[in-house]
């Protein structure tokens, strides 16, 4: 059987207004409209529901009452169902989580572009930057602090997958304005490995650091490292700039390092930076996984 809603709805305003007319004028149609459409219903149902005398005066059968208390939560099921069909999507935020301090100089990569992939099936998502500190780069997905991660390597964790990304950027040193260095503009990997350079251990994951010290070009023990406790890179440029030690960074660095106290040098022979996306391993939700497949569909490119 199929049960037109509308006129079910009609036949409760009447049973409300037990007078045709009056139900009529609610409805914004004539008593005969109302009439005809009542009768359909009836026809629909096999049963009547009312009895009407000549002044529209009506009776509702002990059918029509029965079927009127089962009809006021199915209309109303039905309206909910409407509105919900009918209202703009919710949205909500995806918390994309980038290294501290980096925010600022990523500006050669589309985000915005990223964004605007996700939304052709996701429209009510908003994507939100989030910085995270150099120590929190490992557990900030497990521990829920965002949903996804771009970062400059892998994270090493049993509750999180990483892939590998086509977007890539020269490593570069930076050296203070007066170190000896700071005139050479070149310098080959393997010789500035031999310096002095900083290291971060609050960075946690050792393969997040193992590129900035050079653990490519040669093995730990003949590393000389420098411990600094940073959460962000602002604290390293200032260690740079006091002549303690050198950094290895990204080519990203070198416009911010204008005007100051460091010089960028370039590294000839040093293997580039190859990004990474990373989520929850558990979290499935398909703008989640819309997201990192925009990431990954993101041809080869290099920052800078």
């Amino acid at each position: 059987m199929d049960l037109d809603l509308g006129l079910v709805a009609n036949f409760l305003v009447l049973v409300e207004e037990m007078h045709y007319g009056r139900a009529a004028v609610r409805l914004h149609m004539t008593p005969s409209a109302l009439t005809k459409r009542i009768q359909r219903l009836e026809r629909q149902l096999g049963v009547p529901l009312v009895e009407r005398d000549s002044a529209g005066l009506l009776a509702v059968t002990l059918a029509g009452r029965r079927f009127a208390v089962a009809a006021v939560p199915l209309i109303a099921q039905a309206n909910a169902a409407l509105e919900s069909a009918r209202a703009k999507p919710a949205r909500y935020t995806l918390r994309v989580g980038v290294p501290a301090g980096v925010r600022a100089i990523i500006g050669g990569f589309d985000v915005i572009g990223i964004g605007r992939e996700v939304r052709r099936s996701f429209p009510e998502v908003r994507l939100v930057l989030k910085e995270i500190p150099f120590p929190a780069l490992t557990h900030c997905l497990p521990e829920h602090q965002i949903d996804v991660l771009w970062n400059t390597a892998p994270v090493h964790h049993a509750a999180v997958d990483s892939f590998p990304l086509a977007i890539t950027s020269t490593r570069i040193g930076v050296v203070g304005a007066r170190h000896p260095l700071a005139e050479f503009g070149t310098i080959d990997v393997a010789d500035f490995s031999e310096q002095p350079i900083l290291y971060n251990p609050a960075a946690g994951d050792d393969e997040w650091m193992k590129q900035f010290w050079l653990g490519d070009v040669r093995p730990r023990r003949e590393a000389r490292l420098v411990e600094v406790d940073a959460d962000d890179i602002t604290p390293v440029l200032r260690k740079v700039g006091d002549g303690t030690a050198v950094m290895v960074g990204i080519a990203e660095y070198a416009p911010r390092l204008l005007g100051s106290r460091l010089r960028a040098v370039t590294l000839t022979g040093a293997a580039p930076v190859i990004f990474h996306v990373a989520c929850r391993r558990t979290d499935r939700r398909g703008a989640v996984r819309a997201l990192v497949e925009a990431f990954q569909a993101v041809g080869p490119r290099r920052l800078l």
